[in-house]
């Protein structure tokens, strides 16, 4: 009798652990999602030629940008809105894009001869701005294009207005300039020209506007000076070889 509880018990157990794995693989499968993905072709390629970026699981219809190299932040730009007047929207266009979603912050500074109102703006990664001015209407940045800017429920003629941004932005914008939207089922393909940069790897950066992006690495190699044909390179090689040659010759025996 004892031997049966035993088993019957072990059996409780496997049970239980059967249905307790179930109920995380539940639990964890409705949150995972298909990422954007980009490729490169070639992965390997020279200053100045050209390299086909092919995207999935970007949003559908939507804009995108492309940058290469290195992040590099920004702090305290400013962006002057000359004349503004009505409720907008009032628009600037940062110096440098496409941008790092989630990076971007943004200070706003309305002034008149008798007061100043200030409000501040933050990413949501997403495209969209969480404010702190109950004012504000629509606030949004455009990681690819570089803008941003709010409308306001109170005209701002006769005011002075400056926004002062902060944000992230990749080293080359390598954007063709026709643009890249995305398919309805979030795809694209684009040729861009790599920059001219050292021999290394480089980060590839493509993203939408809705924050969506994904980095794959490009090898970039030395480029053979212009003027330099194939031939020419042979015969140097040769030259070289030949002397190597003589001088191994040439040297005293010991």
């Amino acid at each position: 009798m004892q031997t049966k509880n035993m088993q019957n018990s072990k059996k409780n157990y496997l049970i239980a652990a059967i249905v307790l794995a179930l109920a995380v693989l539940l639990t964890v499968v409705p949150f995972v999602s298909a990422a954007a993905a980009t490729t490169l072709s070639p992965t390997t390629a020279a200053a100045g030629d050209t390299v086909t970026v092919t995207g999935t699981g970007f949003g559908a219809s939507k804009a995108v940008g492309i940058g290469v190299g290195a992040e590099v932040v920004v702090t305290g730009e400013v962006h002057n809105i000359p004349s503004p007047a009505g409720t907008g929207p009032f628009t600037a266009i940062m110096n440098h894009y496409p941008i790092k979603p989630g990076s971007f912050s943004f200070h706003c500074t309305v002034s008149s001869d008798s007061s100043v109102v200030e409000s501040d703006y933050t990413d949501n990664g997403d495209g969209t701005l969480t404010s702190s001015s109950t004012y504000a209407l629509n606030p949004f940045v455009n990681y690819v294009t570089g803008a941003f800017g709010r409308s306001t429920s109170s005209a701002w003629d006769g005011y002075t207005v400056v926004f002062t941004a902060n944000y992230t932005y990749y080293s080359y914008n390598v954007t063709p300039a026709a643009g890249i939207t995305t398919t309805g089922a979030g795809g694209f393909s684009a040729s861009i020209v790599v920059p001219a940069v050292a021999a290394g790897t480089y980060n590839v950066t493509a993203l939408d506007t809705s924050g969506n992006k994904f980095t794959a690495p490009l090898t970039v190699t030395a480029v053979v000076p212009e003027g330099t044909t194939i031939g020419i390179v042979l015969v140097a090689s040769i030259v070289a070889a030949v002397a190597g040659t003589r001088y191994l010759r040439k040297r005293p025996t010991a």
